[in-house]
């Protein structure tokens, strides 16, 4: 799979596209959108009970139930989210893609357009690479991961949920080797800058 056609509108004229790569579909999509719909069905299923049993209640006494038509109400905004963020996810998969030049990495994403992402090699102050818990649930010798880049421009910062960063090449098959390719891009195309200066 080329689809380098994909990145000619940022292509610099000097510039060679050495490598495209798809993020792997299960972990991008299913093992995500799961993740999201077993998390956002916790209140539901906490709600369950208390629900049954208000429902019982004011279906004995002939009663109008507004606090149960409000709980129906989250629980069907909930599965309205859960439908979008599958949708949005299957639709984004659809356009991102990742991609590194002799001169910087590209990132193509969008749900609805494209958008497009760069760092130049010069730029990028570090790489770190990433296989969490989802990953590792794949099967196969070789779990999928994400490979982040940090730079001045764009830290990687930690928050209370965790990693962030604008320049992240996600959910991507053998991020390892891919992490190897890249350092060594990044350390030659530093030291030919640093022999010109």
């Amino acid at each position: 799979m080329e689809n380098k056609e994909l990145f000619t509108p940022i292509l610099q004229e000097d510039e060679e596209i050495l490598k495209v790569i798809k993020p792997n579909k299960t972990r991008y999509v299913y093992f995500s959108g799961l993740a999201y719909t077993l998390f956002a069905l916790i209140p539901i299923l906490v709600m369950a009970v208390p629900f049954g049993m208000m429902f019982e209640a004011f279906a004995e006494r002939g009663a109008p139930a507004p606090l149960v038509i409000q709980l129906s109400v989250f629980g069907g905004l909930i599965l309205l989210a859960i439908i979008a963020t599958w949708v949005g996810l299957s639709m984004s998969y659809k356009k991102t893609f990742y991609a590194y030049t002799n001169k910087r990495i590209l990132i193509r994403r969008g749900i609805i357009g494209v958008d497009y992402a760069t760092l130049d090699f010069e730029m990028i102050g570090g790489l770190m690479v990433n296989v969490d818990f989802l990953d590792r649930l794949m099967k196969g010798s070789d779990n999928p991961g994400t490979i982040t880049f940090g730079s001045s421009a764009s830290p990687v910062l930690y928050t209370r949920n965790g990693r962030t960063a604008a320049y992240a090449f996600r959910n991507i098959d053998h991020p390892y080797d891919v992490y190897r390719d890249l350092k060594h891009l990044v350390d030659e195309y530093k030291a030919a800058k640093a022999k010109q200066d």
